[in-house]
Formats: structure tokens, sequence, C-alpha cells
């Protein structure tokens, strides 16, 4: 192959990525579960600190390149090969960040497991980054069952190894190192599974482009970090790692299913945005996928939220109980952050990286100071932070997107009616949690509370929403 464009990737092919990348949340589900019988919140809170400040480290291991070359209308043979030797070399300076900062960081925290920590977390970056254009080619040519066997292979290994290490004893030496040996299985796959393989870098290729997309989307991922990451590195000077760990497990809980979605959607959506080929309009595409997003991702969010002390004691045991108070909060902040993809995918697809730059910066810019001000409270205060600036990013993008050609309304009144039944499924269960429920044992009290949000959101469906049914119905039905 020495040519790539842009292709709308067939519907089978994209089910295939959708249903692998839930399998690869199934089993990170069942290596939460597991791995908080052998490994302790304390232990949790190292590794959360080491992975918020190795964090931009792997924003810059990218440098947006990714995105940049996904979108492309067309990508030459150099092109694509300067691609993978700039994410390479950029991939190796983040991982030698990484452990040059290992040191200072372990003494100004005053924890000398994070130079341990961050030793295990360093090699991920360059592997990475090394394997970001073959995924690319996977994804760009259509070979998106071998792309999600590849990442799900990888993560399955990864998850056994921190399994085995827990077993005997590792601790946190074992959840440090499991995203390290998914990285390294993942490049493997990926290198056997693509067809083409990059030559020498050379100068003449047309990479201004490319460069300056990646750049806007660099800067994007980076103030996206340190939105994310502040708090957790605040609170780790502040507070207890039990507390740490408590918090992040309660960030990742609440995020990991929109992950899941997110992932795989983007890698349809962006380049299905892109087939000029498609006569429905851009606006309308855009809908329909902020409807197929908001169903699934709320109806989580709103069943979690409502059922967040029962559910986590269940499944994590009673030492984890502790993160429950976290997840109303940061839900609200993920609601807004669910409806606001779409107008991410909106400033990508029309090539507006400038103004999804100014968006961000004005929402980032603003969560980043409420989190650092508020850290103070401790992580009560940095979730409040955290859902304000998400708040504010979606207004900043909604305000912006009319500029970009995109009606921001339409977005919204797709986005309204799954809000209206999740968000109300979710306060009237938790009512009547409140009222009937709270003296049961964990069990029956999540089986109960899950019942009257069942049962809730079923009656609202039928009565405000039947032609979102009706259309999700119909998507699942099409081969």
């Amino acid at each position: 192959m020495t040519s790539s464009s842009v292709v709308s990737p067939r519907r089978r092919g994209a089910a295939f990525l959708l249903g692998a990348q839930w399998g690869r949340y199934l089993s990170q589900i069942a290596g939460i579960v597991v791995l908080a019988r052998l490994v302790g919140p304390a232990e949790f809170g190292i590794v959360a600190i080491g992975a918020a400040v190795a964090g931009l480290a792997a924003v810059l291991g990218d440098f947006g390149l990714s995105m940049a070359a996904l979108r492309a209308p067309t990508l030459d043979a150099q092109q694509r090969t300067n691609l993978f030797w700039t994410n390479t070399s950029i991939g190796v300076l983040a991982t030698g960040i990484v452990l040059a900062a290992a040191v200072p960081v372990s003494a100004a925290v005053g924890d000398d497991r994070l130079v341990i920590v961050l030793a295990l977390l360093a090699p991920a970056f360059v592997l990475r980054s090394a394997s970001a254009q073959f995924r690319v080619e996977l994804n760009r040519s259509g070979r998106l069952g071998r792309l999600a066997a590849a990442e799900l292979s990888g993560d399955l290994v990864g998850l056994g190894t921190a399994i085995v290490l827990a077993l005997l004893g590792g601790g946190y030496l074992a959840i440090a190192s499991q995203g390290t040996v998914a990285a390294l299985v993942t490049l493997a796959l990926v290198i056997g599974l693509t067809p083409w393989h990059p030559g020498l870098p050379r100068r003449g290729a047309d990479m201004r482009g490319l460069l300056t997309f990646g750049g806007h989307t660099f800067v994007v991922h980076a103030l996206n970090y340190a939105s994310t990451n502040v708090g957790i590195i605040m609170l780790g000077g502040t507070t207890t790692d039990r507390a740490v760990g408590l918090f992040s497990r309660a960030i990742q809980l609440v995020n990991l299913p929109i992950d899941q979605l997110i992932t795989p959607l983007t890698r349809v959506v962006i380049p299905g945005l892109a087939d000029t080929t498609d006569p429905t309009p851009l606006v309308a595409r855009l809908a329909r996928y902020q409807t197929l997003l908001s169903y699934p991702a709320l109806a989580y969010l709103s069943l979690f939220t409502a059922t967040a002390e029962s559910a986590i004691t269940v499944v994590l045991g009673r030492e984890w109980a502790g993160a429950a108070v976290f997840v109303p909060i940061l839900a609200v902040g993920a609601l807004f952050q669910t409806l606001g993809y779409p107008q991410y995918w909106a400033f990508v697809a029309t090539g507006r990286s400038g103004l999804l730059l100014t968006s961000e910066a004005i929402g980032r810019s603003l969560m980043i100071g409420l989190v650092l001000a508020l850290s103070a409270i401790g992580p009560v205060g940095v979730a409040i932070g955290m859902t304000s600036g998400q708040v504010v990013l979606w207004l900043a993008a909604f305000l912006l997107l009319p500029r970009a050609g995109i009606a921001s309304a339409t977005l919204a009144r797709a986005g309204a009616r799954p809000v209206a039944v999740f968000v109300t499924a979710c306060v009237v269960a938790s009512l009547v949690d409140a009222g009937f429920f709270t003296p049961l044992d964990a069990w029956t009290r999540l089986l109960a509370i899950g019942a009257t949000w069942a049962i809730v959101v079923g009656a609202l469906i039928v009565l405000v929403a039947r032609r979102d049914l009706r259309f999700l119905r119909d998507l699942a039905r099409r081969r």
C-alpha cells in the first residue's frame, strides 16, 4: 500500500471495534475488582500520583499527530514514514523526561517509592508513540478488527501480569507495570498485523499542515492533562495516599465506561465525518452521534450515581466505600464531558483546531484555577473544581461552534432527551433509596435501587424519547 486515504469504515468493522472496546472495558472492570482485593487504596494512591506526574509525557508522546493523520484526506508514503519517526522520537523524549523527573518528584512528595513507580511507567510512552502510526494505518485502511484485537490482547496480557505480580506480593509494583506491559504487547501485535512498514525519514514531504494541526491538538491535550491531573498532584502533598487512592478510583469508575465508548467512536466518527460523498449534512450526522453516545454513557452515569455506595461496597469491598462520596460530583462533570465530545468531533472534522484550542483554553484555565484554589479543602474541593470546569468547557464550545458552521442548538437538542430521562431517573432512585433502602444490606440495596431506576427509565423513554428509541433500534438492526 503506497498511499492512504480516509474511508468511511464499514459498519460491520465499526461494530466489531465497538464490541472489542467493550471487551476491553469488561476486562478492565474485572481487573479493578480483582486488584482492589489484592492491593490497598494507599498503594493505588502512590501509583495515581506517579501517573498524574507522568501524564504530561503521555500527551507529549503523541503531540496530536495521530488525530492529524486520522483526519487527513490523503497521506503519501513519505508523510506516513515521517510521522512514525516523529512520533517515536517524541516518545523517546517523553520517556527520558519521566526518568529524569523520578528522583526530584520523589523528593518533593517525600516518598521514595515514586522513583520505582515512574521508572516502571516511563517505557510505556515510547512504546505507545512507536505504535501510533501503525494504529492509524489499521484505522484508515478499515482493518478495525485487527486494531481491536491488538489492543484487547495488550490489555489482557497487561492485566494478567499485574494480577500475577499482585498475588506474589508486588503491591504498587503490579499496578505500575500494567500499562507498560500492555503497550509492549500492543506494539508487537500492530507491527505484525499492519501491511505497511516505515522506511527511513526524509526531507521534502509536506508536513506543515499535519504538524500545525497536531500542535494545536497537543496544546488541547496538554491543557486537558493539566486540568485533570493537577488536583491529584496537589492532593499528593496535602493528604494521605489512601485519600488519593479513593479519589482516583472514583474518577476511574466514573470515567472508564465513557472512555471505552469515546476511543472507538472517535476512530469511526472522524473518518466518517470527513467522507465528502455522504450527502447527509454534517450537523445532522453529529446530532446522530450525540444521540448514539448519550444514551449508553448517561445511562451508566445515572445508575452508578444512584447506586454508588452499595455498588462500590459490593464490587470492590468495604475498604473502598469512601470513594462513593465523590461520585455524584464527578458524574455531573462527566455528563457535560459526554455532551461535549460531539462538539470536539465537529471542530476536528471541520479542521478548526484554532477554535478548538480557544474553547479548551477558556474552560481548562478556569478548571485549573478552581482546582488549585479548592484543593485546600481536600478531594471534594478538587472534584467541584473539575466539574465546574467541564460545565464551562461545554458552554465555551457551544458559543464558538457556530463559527465553524455548526448549529450548537441542534446538538443540544439531541442531548436534551437522554439528559432529561437519566437525570430524572437518578434523582427519583436516590430519593427512594434515602427514604426506604438505606437500612438494607449492600446487595439487597443495590438490587432495589437498580430496579427502581429501571422502572423510571422505562416509563420516561416511552413518554418522551420514543423517537430516540426507534433510532437506536434501527441502528442496531443494520448490517
